[in-house]
């Protein structure tokens, strides 16, 4: 039986087989080109500003108050809870857990944040409030950050701005000046004798503090009343969307300039006195300095700048000054028995 064989035809390929792209011969596959953004839509870089140096001084303890009972003192670990705590209640923001840790770990916060502490005995009281072991009871606390007005300038120049983050205090010990010293604390140093003017702090100083700004919710008239009794200014407009939690969630701006001179400035401006004072005391004419030294000559005739008195004006024999010399001469001539 014989057996024929035919070769098999090509045929299509299979749909499972890849098809290969159609190219065209002698020109590269057509790609859309890269969409490039608008430059106004491009991002900037923004200059990453220089750190804050930490204050290199230690804090003195136990920064007094008008509450024979409440000292302001610097945050400790043992504070942080109870500050948590009454931060939450008395405040519609809700900060993380590092917010509060950066109190005691970063060091520039650190310097900027207090705790008001109420004690059970009357701080004038206690020997030594410093080395008691009554831990106290935190009652309110202020936590603070720098900022500068131009990031890429010179803090010496311009001066910066203390933002303060968070200032509050238990319902119960309001009206005793608390608040207040929690913020002097930052700004003015206790001068003993000084009732009315306050002396900045070596805080404001070395981190050369000019402004001090806030943000209080627009419907807090009496937070507003109380930053301008301490000298504030109430900023023009509203920040809306502030204060998420809050319906309005509007805010107002409170600003303090600081008023100070560095040790250079009183060095300049002493300087500057002291020249005027010299100036004020020396001769504007040279030839002056050898006025003593001038002598009339023989013979000169003239009154050398001395006037005769008319009659009209002369010294009458019962004038006082004629009275007095005779009543001397009597008093000093020998007394007769």
């Amino acid at each position: 039986m014989a057996y024929q064989f035919f070769a098999k035809a090509p045929g299509k390929p299979s749909s499972s087989s890849p098809v290969p792209p159609r190219q065209t011969q002698g020109h590269p596959p057509i790609h859309p080109p890269a969409l490039q953004p608008p430059k106004s839509a491009v991002a900037k870089p923004r200059p990453v500003a220089e750190p804050f140096e930490p204050y290199p001084h230690a804090i003195p303890a136990g920064y007094a108050t008008s509450h024979p009972h409440v000292t302001v003192e610097t945050v400790g670990t043992a504070h942080i809870p109870s500050l948590t705590r009454i931060t939450g209640l008395l405040l519609p923001i809700r900060y993380p857990n590092s917010f509060y840790t950066a109190t005691i770990t970063d060091p520039v916060i650190a310097s900027l944040s207090r705790v008001a502490i109420y004690h059970d005995h009357p701080v004038a009281a206690v020997p030594d409030s410093n080395t008691s072991t009554e831990p106290g009871k935190v009652i309110g606390g202020i936590r603070c950050r720098l900022e500068r007005q131009d990031p890429a300038g010179d803090q010496s120049e311009q001066g910066t701005t203390l933002y303060i983050q968070t200032l509050h205090l238990l319902s119960p010990y309001r009206g005793y000046g608390v608040a207040a010293a929690l913020l002097n604390s930052l700004l003015f140093e206790v001068s003993p004798g000084l009732k009315k003017q306050h002396r900045v702090s070596q805080l404001v100083k070395h981190y050369h503090i000019r402004r001090v700004t806030a943000h209080v919710h627009e419907t807090n008239e009496d937070g507003l009343r109380w930053y301008t009794a301490r000298g504030f200014e109430v900023q023009e407009g509203v920040v809306e969307g502030y204060y998420r939690r809050l319906n309005p969630s509007g805010a107002r701006i409170v600003k303090l300039d600081l008023e100070w001179q560095d040790e250079n400035e009183q060095a300049d401006v002493a300087n500057n006195k002291d020249e005027e004072v010299l100036q004020s005391t020396t001769r504007s004419d040279p030839d002056d300095e050898d006025w003593e030294k001038v002598e009339a000559k023989d013979g000169d005739e003239g009154d050398h700048g001395v006037q005769p008195l008319p009659d009209s004006q002369s010294f009458d024999e019962n004038t006082p000054s004629k009275k007095r010399k005779a009543e001397d001469e009597k008093g000093n001539a020998p007394q007769r028995r």
